[in-house]
């Protein structure tokens, strides 16, 4: 491995984080309304790599994710105002991104995107941002596409 390239670590650390995350089990969610550590991306210090930084440029921007059990794996297969509540919100902000997948297209502000990225809010929520809000193209360059 040691001669590995970004790109085949990355893909590497993803699935191991994928297979941690299956081994876990359900989500669950705390009295609060928190995701549990099952929802959330494991490993974030082990695996840094897998997170990227990304900018919201809009202000009140919805993050959005479910409870456990059948919700979480509603919204998590296809993320959409309707699949996922808003668990925060995000203005004008730098956070941190897990992944990208399809799901819901959104139009706001002149633009669309089918694309959501998985990210982690500055209170400590994970949940879904429509990439329509986040600076970049469509479908971001820079954020892995999810495997789940």
């Amino acid at each position: 491995m040691a001669n590995a390239s970004p790109r085949t670590l990355r893909a590497l650390a993803t699935a191991v984080l994928v297979t941690a995350a299956a081994l876990a089990g359900p989500a669950t969610a705390s009295a609060t309304g928190q995701p549990s550590a099952a929802v959330r991306p494991a490993g974030a210090g082990a695996a840094a790599m897998d997170f990227t930084e990304v900018h919201v440029w809009a202000t009140g921007v919805n993050v959005r994710n479910a409870d456990s059990g059948v919700p979480f794996e509603t919204c998590k297969t296809f993320p959409s105002r309707q699949n996922c509540h808003v668990v925060a919100t995000l203005s004008r902000t730098t956070v941190t991104a897990y992944c990208q997948k399809q799901g819901e297209v959104i139009s706001d502000s002149g633009y669309s995107s089918r694309w959501w990225t998985y990210l982690k809010a500055p209170s400590g929520y994970w949940g879904w941002v429509n990439n329509v809000y986040i600076t970049g193209d469509e479908h971001l360059a820079h954020v892995s596409d999810c495997t789940f």
